[in-house]
Parts: C-alpha cells; structure tokens; sequence
C-alpha cells in the first residue's frame, strides 16, 4: 500500500553532537532501539511507501536539521515549511535550552494539506513531552483533520487512530481520539433515552 501522508521520525543518530551521554538514557537504562546514520536514512526506501502525490512530515533536531532538508530532496519532495513543537521543557545542552523539536515538511506532486477557511495547521504547537522520543498527540490530531489518506507514521514509537505504523518499536495499542469516543458516547446516551 502506498500513502498520501507520511509522517517520519528518522532514528537519527546524534550522539556525536552531545558532549555529555546520560541525555541518551531514560533513567538507568540505555535506549531500547538502534540509531540509523544521515546515509542509512538517505538510503530508506521512502518510494516503497509514497504515492506519487505524497505529503511528508519527517521529524528532526535542529543539529540534523541540514541533513532533514537534504534527505526530502533526495527523496524527490519539495520543502515547504518548518513546523515547531514546544515541549514545554527541555535540557540545557552546549549552551541552548534546547525545548523545541522540528518538522520539515515537503511534498511532491500536489501538496494535500487542506487548506480550506479555518483549516490551516499551525507552524508551533505545544504540548508536554512525556517519554523520550513519544512525539505529542496534539500533532496528530491536527494532521488528522487536515491531510489526506492513507496516512502511515514510520518509525512510529505509538499507534495513533488514523495512521497506519510501521517500526520495530510499535506498541500495540491505538489511541482513539476524544471527539469519537465522546461522540459513540452521546449516540450510546441517546439510544438508551429512546
């Protein structure tokens, strides 16, 4: 199957970029998944995945922000925008607060955001981080509403309603977003009144 929106968290190997290790551990233990190098991740099958007309939303640091815009133009996408998440906290690392992360955005073909009155995604959105490298439902949710389908999140760490996943760190479980579950929960209520 192919896809009009991909959303792609490269697991970026940045390691050479920070001078003190312990930020690549969650508590005591070391992270559970491998790191691809800035060739390894030019050299991901992207085609394997998107249609000829494709969004692409591929997450970054802002050290590999170089290396993100080179990739989706060897890729064959056409960027467009960068898209900015305030985790609402960080660490102080080599002088910066860092507590942003970044989205490039790029498309090839015909860009499929929708961009109808009152239907624009925002360039900064903010929400809570909460596990190391868990990207904030806030995102999906909008990308929900506003771009095309079939989506698929790749190198997807959380299933998210809407969006196909692919990776090895995949959990099991789909998050419903709240406006079905409060909407199967009023036609419930108004069937049991009947």
């Amino acid at each position: 199957m192919k896809y009009r929106t991909i959303v792609i968290d490269p697991p970026w190997d940045v390691s050479c970029n920070l001078t003190k290790k312990e930020f690549y551990r969650v508590g005591t233990k070391a992270l559970r998944y491998s790191v691809m190098s800035d060739a390894e991740i030019m050299d991901f099958p992207i085609n394997d995945f998107a249609e000829l007309e494709c969004d692409l939303f591929m997450w970054a640091t802002h050290t590999k922000l170089p290396a993100a815009l080179e990739i989706i133009k060897q890729w064959g996408f056409k960027y467009h925008v960068l898209m900015v998440w305030d985790k609402a906290g960080g660490i102080c690392l080599n002088g910066f607060y860092r507590r942003t992360e970044l989205v490039v955005y790029g498309y090839r073909g015909k860009m499929g955001v929708d961009s109808g009155v009152g239907a624009y995604l925002p360039t900064l959105f903010r929400e809570a981080a909460t596990v190391h490298s868990r990207k904030p439902n806030i995102f999906y949710t909008l990308l929900r509403g506003r771009t095309k389908e079939p989506r698929i999140d790749i190198f997807a760490r959380k299933r998210h309603y809407g969006f196909d996943a692919y990776g090895d760190q995949v959990e099991k479980q789909i998050q419903q977003p709240l406006t079905l579950l409060t909407h199967s929960a009023a036609r419930l209520h108004s069937r049991r009144k009947r």
